[in-house]
């Protein structure tokens, strides 16, 4: 299956249904397959398949057009968070070295000064009529994209997708995610990331896509309010103020299937704030860019309430294997923490430029995530850190996540991110940094005693304020921030 041949087909087969809702525009089925043909005859004439097109564009019909035409040429997609900064952006442009880079007037300034490609407004792109036969020169092993991680801990690494990959990112959100023709998803994250995967999926069933400026939650609630949205997906900072704000007789409450969280993770304090407000119709998705999105979910809906809880990541996608390995290299038993090891059709053909790299994350075929995690009971997964971010501290080894878990149950505690800090005495010394809730604060001297109550050996022994957390270009706590931050030096 090539993913892109299948939408068109579907664009044919839902014709004059709504497609996709942005910027206040409706735009049919019949419209968007006409506009990615008339563009990839466009976009034909300038590069050649197997060649890079860089995007730095808003989450905009301009951006969703563009990059399927780019999809159809043949030629690979390089999609840039436009959050990312200047120097960042310009890291991406020189590792993946794009033919083309299209922008929009917004973005217009990141554009590097001394790129080498082409470089065009998307408006720009003159359309071809009489494009309806335009047929790509491209298979399904062929490169559609490189994804840039975020970079939070060095310079961004490119993970080279094929065709076929992406496919099965897609049958694996369509057998396991209850996404259906008649659904209208809300999406407010960066098309560039995750957001793609569901948007996608829903064009392949014929259903509506309502597309908000990247982050703008008030938009999606003001929308919500007066028209039926039944999916959203979104990180855990905007799942706690779409909780802050949304009333339980709301009609998004009232028509809502399922809200998706991803990307980082949710404490137990905002799962549990969820769950008042929507019940069990939540569902964590955990995956990794290497390992596109589809790795495991944790559908609430199918668990009873002694299952809700943050650590859970749930059960591998259909066409997903994952296994729990020590640090032998062996797998280790029901139980027993390990690293996550992730497989699947979905899964990256390599980094971009970088084989050795390359080479230490595929191991046996299998992703080496970095991820600490245990399989509880067959096929239903938990997780417990990350490898890098474990605490030596006083011989003890401790998992930042357990400790999280405690200060984000305290009263006032919006935010946390728990970090190790070089420590003479210690080795390491746990230091916690929080953020308050909106209108509320927090007893500092009252949460010392309740997490040395909860936590013993592994309570932080620095508490820091922070007001905003710091956040990367995706809405991820930017830890690497924090620990450039004069109160980390050690």
């Amino acid at each position: 299956m090539i993913p892109i041949q299948e939408l068109l087909a579907s664009a044919r087969k839902h014709d004059g249904r709504t497609a996709i809702i942005v910027a206040g525009e409706d735009i049919t089925y019949r419209d968007l397959r006409a506009g990615i043909l008339a563009g990839a005859a466009a976009l034909d004439r300038i590069v050649k398949p197997g060649q890079r097109v860089a995007l730095l564009c808003t989450n905009s019909y301009a951006y969703i057009w563009a990059s399927l035409a780019i999809e159809l040429t043949g030629a690979i997609r390089v999609p840039i968070n436009i959050k990312s900064s200047r120097s960042e952006i310009a890291r991406i442009i020189t590792d993946c070295d794009p033919a083309l880079i299209l922008h929009e007037d917004e973005t217009r300034h990141l554009v590097p000064d001394n790129a080498s490609a082409q470089v065009l407004h998307v408006g720009e792109i003159a359309f071809e009529d009489g494009a309806a036969s335009f047929v790509g020169r491209f298979g399904a092993q062929d490169i559609c994209s490189i994804n840039y991680t975020s970079g939070s801990t060095g310079n961004p690494k490119g993970v080279v997708l094929t065709h076929d990959n992406w496919s099965f990112v897609y049958v694996n959100m369509l057998v396991d995610r209850d996404i259906k023709a008649e659904d209208k998803l809300a999406f407010i994250g960066p098309l560039t990331h995750a957001a793609w995967s569901y948007l996608y999926a829903g064009l392949l069933v014929g259903a509506t896509n309502i597309v908000f400026p990247g982050g703008d939650t008030e938009g999606l609630l003001a929308y919500a309010r007066e028209n039926p949205v039944t999916i959203v997906t979104c990180v855990p900072t905007t799942l706690s103020r779409i909780v802050e704000v949304t009333a339980k007789d709301d009609l998004l409450v009232r028509t809502l299937k399922w809200i998706g969280i991803g990307a980082a993770p949710v404490t137990q304090a905002q799962l549990d704030r969820a769950a008042e407000v929507f019940g069990n119709r939540i569902v964590i998705n955990y995956g990794q860019t290497e390992a596109m999105m589809t790795c495991t979910y944790m559908d609430f809906r199918k668990h009873g309430p002694e299952r809700l809880l943050a650590e859970y990541i749930g059960t591998p996608y259909a066409f997903a294997r994952i296994k729990v390995v020590g640090k032998d290299g062996r797998p280790v038993g029901l139980g027993e923490v390990g690293e996550l090891h992730l497989h699947g059709s979905h899964t990256m053909q390599g980094y971009w430029n970088q084989p050795e790299t390359t080479a230490a994350t595929i191991i046996d075929g299998y992703i080496a995530s970095g991820d600490l995690g245990v399989e509880e009971e067959p096929g239903l997964f938990r997780l417990v850190g990350r490898i890098k971010d474990m605490i030596i501290s006083g011989g003890f080894n401790i998992y930042p996540s357990e400790v999280e878990a405690v200060v984000a149950s305290f009263a006032g505690i919006d935010e946390v991110v728990v970090l190790g800090k070089e420590d003479e005495v210690w080795g390491e010394k746990v230091v916690c940094c929080y953020s308050e809730r909106e209108g509320e604060s927090v007893d500092l001297d009252a949460l010392k005693a309740f997490c040395k109550e909860q936590l013993q050996i592994k309570a932080p022994k620095e508490y820091h304020l922070l007001a905003p957390m710091p956040k990367s270009a995706t809405g991820k706590i930017d830890k690497k921030a924090i620990r450039q931050l004069e109160f980390m030096k050690a």
